[in-house]
């Protein structure tokens, strides 16, 4: 018997549970597919005199703010997605687009069907922490109502006698931004349309059209020339 098979590997199980929070929620934008309901939701805001318009924004921001960290710049963020659609000589105030805004806004529960698949990497900042103690990041997938996936972060710390300690999560949760690269790789792009099978004859013409190295503005160009020619 070799001196491997000698040692015994001993796990212990924590009574550590990290459990799904239905809670948690994030906004969304909910804007209606037919470009009528879009016309009426601004026409019945644009026709409330400034007092009910005031009124109903505080009543929506008091029912909301205590979940959602700048909630108002999450509405004007939605509103800004059908700002198109006002009529173009219409004077429109701050308390008119966040109303708007909220109207075409939804509450998401991430966690409420399951939070699982936990992934942990030694966090980047160790500082401050006991001699032999880790701080860590996790990552979970969390799966929320229609079985849409996010993926959510903890953080913690494991001490020198391996136990494992989780840090509270926020009050709010929020979605990042997306941020685009300042330029993209022609040939790299094209490798991997090539490696999702959508290396066609529409991609070859939509890449055709961009320099060497391209912004994602000037990839949105040639899209829409490529599909309205």
């Amino acid at each position: 018997m070799n001196q491997s098979s000698k040692l015994k590997r001993i796990v212990k199980r924590k009574k550590i549970k990290i459990v799904g929070d239905n809670s948690r929620v994030i906004v969304r934008p909910h804007i209606p597919s037919e470009l009528p309901r879009i016309g009426n939701i601004i026409f019945r805001v644009l026709n409330l005199s400034e007092t009910e318009a005031e009124e109903l924004l505080q009543e929506t921001l008091l029912n909301f703010e205590n979940r959602h960290r700048d909630i108002q710049l999450q509405l004007i963020r939605h509103y800004d997605k059908i700002a198109e659609y006002v009529p173009k000589a219409t004077i429109i105030n701050k308390t008119q687009k966040l109303l708007i805004g909220a109207y075409l806004t939804m509450e998401y529960s991430i966690e409420s069907a399951a939070l699982f698949n936990p992934s942990i990497v030694p966090h980047p900042d160790q500082s401050l922490l006991p001699e032999g103690s880790l701080r860590f990041i996790m990552s979970l997938r969390a799966t929320g109502e229609g079985h849409v996936s996010s993926i959510v972060f903890r953080s913690g710390t494991i001490d020198k006698d391996f136990s494992v300690n989780i840090d509270s999560v926020s009050d709010f949760v929020e979605t990042p931004a997306m941020v685009h690269d300042p330029f993209y790789n022609n040939n790299l792009f094209k490798m991997k349309l090539k490696d999702l099978q959508a290396w066609n004859k529409t991609s070859v013409r939509i890449m055709s059209q961009i320099p060497a190295f391209f912004t994602y503005a000037e990839l949105k160009l040639s899209i829409q020339e490529v599909y309205s020619s």
